[in-house]
């Protein structure tokens, strides 16, 4: 299967997947307290349940590749910046920035540069996120490796930084 078909059908099962109700894993308060401050553990808190269970389940495969530290925080915030004070993401903008990106890129770009826009926030969100994220992060006190982690997430390359990579492949699922 080529690249671009697998990754249209991983993301149609990311949305499918969103569409169903979620429960928060029992043991989220014990994994977060362990690996983040508390600041940060607050600010994971407040990103939407679907978001959480996701982000843990990347610090859960990234612990059993034998990550510690900085990339094990980096897997529990690398989404931060889906929410912000104005909103975060919906369903709409993580469908709308797949259709896009692929058909529409140059459109794609003009529309999520528009952060003030309540119909567009989340969409701006959604583009944005890795930087936004980033950005949240250093505020939040994460070390310089984290925050530069969040901050690549979503490189096409990410050359030869085996914990970027080990990020992606977990993000990936």
């Amino acid at each position: 299967m080529k690249p671009a078909a697998r990754e249209a059908l991983h993301r149609l099962d990311q949305g499918l997947r969103a569409l169903r109700p979620v429960r928060i894993p029992d043991d989220r308060d014990r994994v977060i307290t362990e690996l983040l401050a508390v600041r940060q553990a607050d600010a994971f808190r407040q990103l939407p349940p679907y978001d959480q269970v996701h982000l843990l389940k990347v610090c859960d495969r990234l612990r059993r590749q034998g990550a510690s530290g900085d990339l094990l925080a980096a897997g529990l915030l690398h989404d931060l910046g889906k929410v912000d004070d104005a909103g975060q993401i919906r369903a709409i903008d993580r469908v709308t920035r797949v259709l896009l990106r692929r058909r529409a890129p140059r459109l794609l770009a003009r529309l999520s540069d528009v952060p003030n826009r309540p119909l567009l926030h989340g969409l701006h969100l959604c583009v944005h996120h890795a930087r936004l994220g980033a950005e949240r992060a250093r505020r939040l006190g994460c070390s310089e490796r984290t925050i530069w982690l969040i901050a690549h997430h979503e490189d096409r390359d990410p050359g030869d930084d085996a914990d970027l990579i080990a990020l992606q492949k977990a993000d990936r699922g």
